[in-house]
């Protein structure tokens, strides 16, 4: 009867530590950021996708988006250069 008893209370304790919330995993975030010039804000802005994500692929492995994209651009005006220049920058996650 004892023996049942000890076996009980193991199965016991072992299933109340299961069923005990976990701690939540540390969770690793880059924010990344790419600047590239273009004929047209359209272009500028797609180029600058482009980098950020090449930047991702290769350099954070395992990340994935987690907000963004969001892009800023310097318009064509007086005084700026000809080409806009915009940056695109989003946050990963792993």
């Amino acid at each position: 009867m004892s023996k049942l008893l000890v076996a009980a209370v193991a199965v016991g304790a072992i299933s109340a530590f299961s069923l005990a919330p976990q701690p939540a995993q540390a969770r690793h975030c880059s924010i990344v950021t790419a600047t590239a010039p273009g004929l047209t804000q359209g272009i500028a802005t797609n180029r600058a996708d482009r980098r950020r994500e090449r930047y991702a692929a290769n350099n954070l492995s395992g990340s994935g988006l987690r907000a963004g994209p969001r892009h800023s651009c310097q318009a064509w005006g007086v005084g700026q250069s000809l080409r806009p220049t915009c940056k695109s920058g989003a946050v990963y996650c792993s």
